[in-house]
């Protein structure tokens, strides 16, 4: 009965020592959770945060950037649309004048040399 005794003791003391260790390490891990994960997941949070914050910079610069590109287009094809009414009617109208008027002026002569 003494051995039975000695032998229960030893498997209790086992115990509160394997009960102890388990103590350490979970004091340990909450340690190691406090000092490195919590602030790293603090840091990674601020950075979704700074990230988020320039991408609607981006988009909103990006939107600007496309509102002047639709006016600057808008701008371009309305002067490209005036200089060709203008090269139309300032330049073709009077070159065809003259193009005929040319013509008449070259059939003139050439009816006046068949008629000498």
């Amino acid at each position: 009965m003494t051995l039975l005794v000695i032998l229960v003791g030893i498997i209790a003391f086992s115990n509160l020592v394997l009960l102890g260790g388990l103590a350490y390490l979970a004091i340990t891990v909450k340690r190691l959770v406090d000092t490195s994960v919590k602030p790293a997941i603090a840091e990674a949070a601020s950075t979704v945060k700074t990230v988020n914050e320039l991408a609607d910079k981006v988009e909103e610069r990006a939107e600007h950037i496309l509102d002047i590109s639709e006016q600057t287009v808008r701008r371009v094809s309305g002067s490209v649309v005036a200089t060709t009414d203008m090269v139309r009617h300032g330049v073709t109208s009077p070159l065809i004048s003259v193009s005929s008027a040319l013509a008449g002026v070259s059939r003139a002569l050439g009816a006046l040399k068949r008629a000498s």
